[in-house]
């Protein structure tokens, strides 16, 4: 839910911006002018998302017009979106240096360019991403040749990225990274305006001095294969996120199984078996993030 969205006046041709506490106020002030506007929000300038007020209950603000939830096609949160997620969201496209932390690794984001609530097809589903960083340089250089020179970044407060959508990321060959809002970075539901605009201030300053650390959801093809090493026995050996993995072959076929965890041994994935060696190194991936987002295997 916001507290801020756009208008397009008629009257003079132009976009103007509004707030939770101006229309609250011309409710009771001058309610043609109230009506005017209500009718005529916009998320920014331009008629792409249409916006509506909402005045009940304790979540009041503004969120996209119409049941975006029920859109099988398009995933957003829509009107489930929170204040803090908003908040942390903007907070975040306003650095031009960042660094994320996944696993054991630091990787600096020298951010060229931002694009919020970016769309993207992936596998024939269409996905609305909270931010799209096009990147000028990443520390170390590998990232930016392996991210293709780009990374999306969804902020997870109440809606989480689930498997289906890595899964569809890893398939387009695009990088997802997945960061958790810390509740100390939260806002309050009533928060003012100004005091919105502060915090947003304070927490994009932390972003700038610490960084975040979050899951690397979906990874490019040629990232997946470069972390992957050949044991002294000659297994395919690779750590993603809390599990080791190990490529096996298997005794009665041409098959291969992947063994992971306390020797839990898989030979198939979405009712398909592991023909080849890099048909068990990209399925990997996909079983590490169900496990890491608490998901049957």
């Amino acid at each position: 839910m916001l507290i801020t969205s756009w208008y397009y006046d008629e009257r003079s041709r132009e976009f103007k911006k509004t707030s939770l506490k101006e229309l609250k106020r011309l409710e009771y002030d001058n309610k043609e002018e109230f009506l005017y506007i209500k009718e005529r929000l916009y998320r920014s300038q331009n008629k792409s998302v249409p916006m509506i007020l909402v005045r009940k209950g304790l979540n009041q603000g503004f969120r996209r017009k119409g049941n975006s939830t029920g859109n099988h096609t398009s995933k957003s949160r829509g009107e489930c979106e929170s204040l803090t997620h908003q908040g942390n969201k903007e907070a975040l496209a306003s650095v031009d240096e960042l660094i994320i932390m996944f696993n054991d690794e630091k990787v600096k984001l020298f951010i060229k360019g931002v694009e919020v609530e970016k769309e993207i097809v992936c596998n024939g589903r269409t996905y609305e991403i909270d931010l799209f960083f096009e990147l000028e340089k990443t520390e170390p250089t590998v990232y930016y040749d392996q991210w293709n020179g780009k990374l999306w970044f969804e902020v997870f407060h109440t809606c989480k990225v689930d498997s289906k959508q890595a899964e569809d990321f890893a398939i387009a060959n695009e990088t997802l990274f997945e960061y958790k809002v810390p509740n100390f970075f939260n806002f309050v539901n009533n928060i003012s305006l100004e005091g919105y605009e502060k915090r947003k201030l304070f927490i994009a300053e932390k972003y700038r001095k610490n960084g975040v650390y979050g899951c690397l959801i979906s990874k490019t093809r040629q990232e997946s294969l470069a972390y992957w090493k050949k044991s002294e026995k000659g297994n395919w050996t690779a750590r993603i996120g809390e599990y080791s993995f190990t490529i096996v072959k298997s005794k009665f076929g041409e098959n291969y199984g992947l063994v992971y965890g306390n020797g839990k041994c898989l030979w198939q994935y979405n009712g398909k078996k592991f023909l080849t060696i890099d048909d068990a190194k990209r399925n990997a991936d996909f079983i590490a993030f169900k496990l890491y987002n608490g998901e049957k295997i």
